[in-house]
């Protein structure tokens, strides 16, 4: 046998009374809350901080606070757009007050120029801070060279042909002279490599040193390139050649010829040649020690094609004769 449940009249009109109330109840709230809100209010908010128009003979050293709690008069709509999402003021350095090396604003002074950057009917009422100080120091400017930091590893049988050119080798840092005056070089990040045959060429980034503020950098980077080829052996018999030696005195070398054995790039190989060194041997090591049996070479001059050079035998004998 089928029962059938019905809802009494009375509890279905009794939901529908609920209902009716809880909207009226809600939109009342709400209109409420809009007119609450349209009304003018005073009430204290934070602001972020911006300077500006320091003179340029003057920098900041270390930077000042960067919020400020401010009493404003505003809708209750503005104060609380404003307490969710600070916004920014900007305060004037171009009237810095100071008490010794002491530098500082106070805030109250600038109202005007602060209201000025609000819009509407805010208005701030004072800063709730009396004092901003602000760190001051000179600016200074120099000259630094730059330090490439690499770690290059050739495949046997290369290297490079010529010194590694940095681009540019010297830059100019600019900022407070306390911390200006340390900084001696800058340095790049760094390059390693392995098994290198072909030639270089890179950019890398320049380092500001740490513990240091508001240096500046006249580049960020530096193009490194180096010129790489492989290396090859060859040598050359020269003869003996004694300089500083007395017309009266003769000097009998042994042997009277030396070896020379150098390396050079295949390409710059054949550009190599007996005039591209000069090696001598200075008779007034012998004055200066008289004891001694032997003449050491002095390289006087060589080609930059020559990456290393070796001289058989190291010294030389001599006989003198008066």
């Amino acid at each position: 046998m089928k029962v059938v449940v019905k809802k009494s009249d009375l509890t279905l009109q009794n939901n529908r009374k609920t209902k009716i109330f809880i909207f009226f109840l809600v939109l009342t709230s709400i209109i409420w809350l809009l007119i609450e809100l349209s009304k003018t209010y005073t009430s204290s908010v934070i602001f972020k901080i911006e300077y500006k128009n320091l003179s340029s003979d003057k920098l900041v050293q270390v930077k000042p606070i960067s919020k400020v709690e401010v009493a404003i008069k505003d809708t209750g709509f503005s104060l609380l757009k404003r307490k969710i999402k600070p916004q920014k003021i900007t305060f004037n350095l171009n009237n810095l007050l100071n008490k010794g090396s002491k530098y500082f604003i106070l805030p109250n002074m600038q109202l005007s120029n602060l209201n000025a950057q609000l819009t509407g009917e805010s208005e701030i009422m004072q800063v709730l801070k009396d004092t901003i100080f602000i760190e001051i120091g000179k600016n200074s400017t120099k000259k630094v060279p730059v330090i490439p930091k690499t770690a290059i590893q050739f495949k046997l049988g290369y290297n490079f042909i010529e010194k590694l050119q940095v681009n540019p080798d010297s830059i100019t840092i600019s900022g407070p002279k306390k911390y200006i005056d340390s900084i001696k070089e800058i340095k790049t990040t760094g390059l390693e490599l392995e098994d290198v045959y072909e030639s270089i060429e890179t950019e890398l980034d320049l380092i500001i040193p740490k513990n240091t503020k508001n240096v500046v950098l006249s580049s960020n980077k530096i193009k490194l390139t180096g010129a790489v080829d492989k290396f090859t052996e060859g040598s050359f018999k020269t003869p003996v050649v004694i300089i500083n030696q007395p017309e009266s005195v003769n000097i009998n070398p042994f042997p009277k010829q030396i070896e020379v054995v150098f390396q050079a790039g295949l390409s710059n190989f054949t550009k190599i040649n007996e005039n591209s060194f000069l090696i001598v041997f200075d008779y007034k090591q012998y004055e200066n020690d008289t004891t001694t049996q032997f003449l050491t070479p002095i390289i006087k001059q060589k080609s930059e094609y020559i990456s290393s050079l070796k001289i058989n035998p190291p010294h030389i004998e001599f006989l003198l004769q008066k």
